[in-house]
């Protein structure tokens, strides 16, 4: 699929937080934790390794996030 023929998600970014995790004893792992909101889903937070962090990498990972997570969207039935 083309970027032009994409669906557009319209997404709140409800914060931007900086955050270092210690994966292994000793060695910092500095991330950005971008917490963002999509109706009909909850909100969720992504982690993007702050030496890669940009705007284009952040909305490219929000979306992968959308796409993947709107195919697990609970289905509703009556019984």
């Amino acid at each position: 699929m083309s970027s032009l023929a994409e669906k557009k998600y319209k997404v709140q970014i409800l914060s931007r937080t900086e955050v270092v995790v210690y994966p292994k004893l000793n060695q910092p792992k500095p991330l950005v934790l971008v917490t963002y909101y999509y109706p009909p889903l909850p909100p969720a937070t992504i982690q993007i390794p702050k030496e890669k962090y940009n705007k284009d990498l952040e909305r490219k990972m929000i979306r992968e996030d959308i796409e993947k997570r709107l195919k697990g969207v609970a289905e509703e039935v009556e019984v």
